[in-house]
């Protein structure tokens, strides 16, 4: 059974379809729909993981969020602020950044590229390559369509240099054949110039990167790079994470309390007085005075008596 299935009938299109506007034209409904695809995008876990901006989302709303609104007192809301804010942020944005930065500088260095990129030449935008990326870029290439160019374009796009990628290769002298030029753009050309002419020189060079073999001297260096900065991220981040927030917030807490204990600290008992002390001590001895003029004034009588 359909619900209104008789505003679909001929009869009822033909008398009021005209009269019916058209809803797609709503921009309220379009722009929400923008939105949620938005999101959705963001939340995609087809891959196995969250985007960044959606983990982060997530941990600040449900993890210290919910964490601040149930903390019982000041020190548990300024300890959220201290150690779990920075400890989301670290973990969500700060070690990326950190690790590409450090694959971009390897790869400035080596020439070998072992980060990505979305903006070319940007150290805040770069990325640490996956070990299987770097298979793929400097091994297995036997199979693939124009191997040689699309080799030169992938060091190129990632922010290396050819000719010491193909140094490290051992193909010096046969690049040095196509080109003797330092830029990547110049060597391309060049390549491509001599793969239309069908030059001798360029069959060669193609035909030695089509057979690199598995351990070649590229992939090594390029596989033990990324792991090195892979596991000195996780080793900085274990360290923040593990021992100096935690010590920081120890500090401050102890900090707050022992400065606490000062201000309620109750004030000793204030001494009387020292005028009192001589008041009374000048009592006793005027006491004393009197007493021993009194026993003189005795003595005296008795002795005038006889």
């Amino acid at each position: 059974m359909k619900i209104n299935n008789h505003l679909s009938t001929p009869a009822y299109n033909n008398k009021y379809g005209s009269k019916q506007t058209n809803t797609s034209t709503n921009p309220a409904f379009g722009d929400l729909k923008t939105v949620g695809s938005k999101i959705l995008k963001e939340c995609n876990c087809d891959n196995g993981s969250l985007s960044r901006y959606a983990f982060l989302f997530i941990s600040f709303v449900f993890l210290v969020g919910s964490r601040f609104v149930e903390s019982r007192n000041n020190d548990e809301r300024r300890e959220v602020l201290t150690r779990d804010i920075p400890a989301v942020a670290l973990s969500g944005g700060g070690v990326p950044i950190m690790t590409g930065a450090a694959a971009y500088a390897i790869t400035k260095k080596s020439g070998i590229p072992i980060s990505t990129s979305k903006k070319k030449d940007s150290i805040l935008h770069a990325a640490l390559c996956s070990q299987k990326q770097v298979k793929d870029w400097y091994s297995d290439l036997k199979n693939a369509d124009n191997p040689l160019i699309n080799l030169m374009n992938t060091v190129e796009r990632h922010g290396g240099n050819i000719r010491k990628v193909m140094n490290r290769f051992g193909f010096e002298k046969e690049l040095g054949a196509i080109s003797t030029s330092l830029e990547n753009k110049d060597i391309i050309t060049a390549a491509q110039t001599a793969q239309q002419n069908g030059s001798e020189s360029f069959k060669t060079l193609e035909n030695l990167i089509r057979n690199i073999p598995e351990d070649n001297k590229v992939l090594k260096f390029a596989k033990n790079a990324q792991a090195y900065v892979k596991v000195g991220g996780i080793a900085v981040t274990a360290g923040l994470l593990g021992f100096l927030l935690p010590r920081l917030n120890i500090l401050i807490t102890n900090k707050k309390h022992e400065k606490k204990s000062k201000e309620t600290k109750i004030p000793a008992k204030i001494p009387a007085p020292q005028t009192e002390n001589k008041l009374s001590v000048s009592g006793i001895k005027a006491s004393a005075t009197l007493g021993l003029h009194n026993s003189s004034a005795i003595q005296t009588f008795k002795s005038f008596l006889g």
